[in-house]
């Protein structure tokens, strides 16, 4: 069955964003202990803009989304879909009692960020992966805002609904 024109909208705007991902963590390779101020984390500041009343797609969507995510940019596997599905949990309780507004998606992706960075500096500490501090991690979330906040004006504006005229 054919997709519908919603579907294939957020299909598409995935894949661009992914792409997006990839394209400047090339430029601007950053870690913890690494930073530049383009982290690119588009892929997490979408998540909240793919709800729209339908929990089980939206979950499947997220699901999708992290397992993409972990096959491109991670190569631990499921850790990002299981991350995606957990942001996409948050995001539903919130948005189920939040306005739908631009703040609103503001705060999810803020929230999104430093959630999913205080999940990966947990689990690096935990692993004894890399050695990483507070301030590590406070710098990440930091830089990481900066060009996702960015991306929260280009996706409300993307997924704001339109009046049809007569």
């Amino acid at each position: 069955m054919l997709a519908s024109y919603k579907e294939k909208k957020y299909l598409i705007l995935s894949f661009i964003v992914l792409f997006l991902d990839g394209l400047i963590s090339y430029y601007y390779p950053s870690f913890f202990h690494q930073q530049n101020y383009f982290f690119p984390m588009l892929s997490i500041s979408l998540i909240p803009f793919l709800y729209k009343n339908n929990t089980k797609d939206y979950y499947r969507l997220s699901l999708i989304l992290g397992f993409i995510y972990d096959l491109l940019f991670s190569h631990i596997f499921l850790l990002n879909t299981i991350i995606f599905f957990v942001l996409a949990k948050v995001n539903v309780n919130l948005l189920k009692v939040l306005k739908n507004n631009l703040f609103t998606y503001l705060l999810l992706v803020i929230i999104n960020i430093c959630l999913y960075d205080i999940i990966l500096f947990s689990l690096i500490l935990l692993t004894g992966y890399a050695n990483v501090s507070i301030v590590d991690l406070y710098n990440k979330i930091t830089h990481s805002l900066l060009l996702n906040i960015l991306s929260v004006f280009v996706f409300f504006f993307l997924f704001k609904k339109r009046k049809r005229r007569a």
